[in-house]
């Protein structure tokens, strides 16, 4: 099919994301109960760490008030303003967080959001390794308390078979790039199913209830450095393209020049493992998009990094040294369109409008959603154009092969635990993502894709071979961690092709 954004196409795709909703991801009822124990413990031990701190009465919910002066209820309807009365109390630099107001106007107020915590935990940390432990426990407390509403005690449902299934909705126009949304289905099951917890030891009590179904595994794709590509070919990058072509780690070359350490000297592991690689990638995002020193060291301190604005300007401006292109010619070439014309459009035909530029303002809002929209939409577009194909192409569908899950730039599959299966459904993948994509300044680009299995979404395996060996390589590599009976638990009597 010809890869444009069309009416017609639109509606198919909604018609396809609607079955997805409602086959849903099967979950494990024990992990369930086990998780709901766990997050409500951790929930209680972090609650009295701060209330051992301050020595005051921390609790949520009104039920478990003891009525003590200066208790704090952190669920109450004014509970983020007895947070804050308790922290200026205590003598905590509680600092002013600027944000837009209901009438859509910028202001700056003292705050107990994420954000403001984060700032105050890592000013802390001089005085306490790791920073404040009251104020990390709050942090972990309100984790605990999203990963419980959102997810853990989610409406789950029941099917004729006695699966108990996480539902969702997805919506094909619920974003202004045109990248899926994801929310509670429509009759209330489930929740954004996009936006799974990915990271820590927290998201991964979720992540293990998410199981394949009985017999079954999981076969995940994602586009592998997915806006990487659309960036570089925006910015007529031709050396970060033909990096990423031949394989390159593109985050340890951009640590290694900002920070002036040799790429050779360490493995790749340890430069993983390094607070340089994740300086290195955050930067590589943040200066693709046009993000100031400001937001980046904001965005840092919610990932519980203390790094200054100056620092993280200074950060910007190395990695501006790096790749000049970047500003010079994928930045201007979209204020070009934007001032001239007020539309971007991407390869796909996908075309945005942005309204509001002021003359002689820095416009950094606007510039910088104008930066991510060819990138994010044509990833998306490619996710939705290969999954299109997938649901469409009866002919190469494999017998219960269930498409269950979307993630933006990914897909993840639950089908029979056999190897013949795998490859199969592994083949037809790779031929759904294989895609050129030609730009505006003739530039075409091919985004690769890469496979992981799992029994459930915390415990995967790489396919690093796309072939019948290498995948019976990685199942190997994943099983051998993992008992007799747990295999046999989630993927049902083992084929004997495995």
């Amino acid at each position: 099919m010809e890869c444009k954004i069309t009416n017609t196409y639109l509606h198919h795709l909604q018609a396809i994301y609607h079955k997805i909703d409602n086959r849903g991801v099967y979950l494990d009822r024990d992990r369930l109960i086990e998780a709901n124990i766990f997050v409500d413990q951790e929930i209680q031990k972090n609650l009295a760490i701060a209330s051992q701190q301050w020595n005051s009465h921390v609790f949520i919910g009104a039920a478990n008030s003891n009525d003590s002066e200066g208790e704090v209820n952190l669920n109450a309807t004014q509970g983020e303003r007895a947070l804050l009365q308790k922290l200026q109390s205590l003598g905590y630099n509680v600092p002013k967080i600027t944000k837009k107001n209901t009438s859509g106007e910028y202001e700056s107020n003292y705050s107990t959001g994420e954000l403001a915590l984060q700032k105050m935990l890592v000013e802390n940390q001089f005085k306490h390794v790791g920073g404040d432990p009251a104020i990390r426990a709050i942090l972990k407390v309100r984790e605990l308390g999203k990963l419980k509403s959102s997810y853990l005690s989610a409406l789950q449902y029941q099917s004729p078979d006695g699966l108990l299934l996480y539902l969702s909705n997805y919506n094909c126009a619920g974003t202004l790039t045109g990248r899926r949304s994801s929310r509670k289905h429509t009759f209330g099951f489930g929740n954004n199913a996009q936006n799974f917890p990915k990271h820590g030891k927290v998201s991964e009590v979720f992540r293990r209830c998410l199981v394949a179904r009985p017999g079954n595994i999981f076969l995940m794709v994602d586009q592998k450095s997915a806006e990487e590509w659309p960036v570089s070919a925006l910015a007529e990058n031709h050396t970060a393209l033909e990096e990423m072509r031949k394989g390159v780690n593109r985050h340890i070359k951009r640590a290694s020049w900002i920070f002036n350490i040799g790429a050779s000297t360490r493995s790749e592991k340890e430069w993983k493992d390094s607070i340089e690689y994740y300086l290195g990638k955050k930067v590589g995002h943040a200066n693709n998009y046009g993000m100031r020193g400001k937001r980046m060291s904001e965005s840092l301190a919610t990932e519980g990094h203390s790094i200054p604005e100056t620092a993280c300007q200074a950060l910007l401006d190395k990695a501006n040294q790096l790749e000049p292109e970047i500003d010079l010619i994928f930045h201007q070439y979209i204020k070009n369109e934007i001032f001239k014309t007020r539309i971007l459009k991407t390869p796909f035909g996908r075309e945005r409008q942005f309204l509001g530029l002021r003359p002689n303002d820095s416009n950094y809002s606007i510039l910088n959603e104008a930066y991510s929209y060819i990138p994010q939409s044509v990833v998306g577009d490619n996710n939705g154009f290969a999954l299109f194909n997938m649901e469409t192409k009866s002919n190469l569908a494999l017998p219960k092969r269930f498409l269950v899950q979307e993630c933006h730039d990914s897909l993840c599959f639950d089908i029979p635990y056999n190897i013949d299966d795998i490859y199969e459904l592994l083949v037809h993948i790779e031929q759904s993502y294989n895609r050129d994509i030609i730009f505006h300044n003739g530039i075409t680009i091919n985004i690769p894709v890469e496979f992981e299995i799992g029994f459930n979404f915390a415990e995967t395996q790489k396919i690093k071979n796309h072939s019948k060996e290498g995948i019976k390589e990685s199942l190997d590599k994943l099983t051998e961690n993992l008992n007799v009976t747990t295999v046999k638990e989630h993927a049902g009597v083992v084929s004997q092709t495995v």
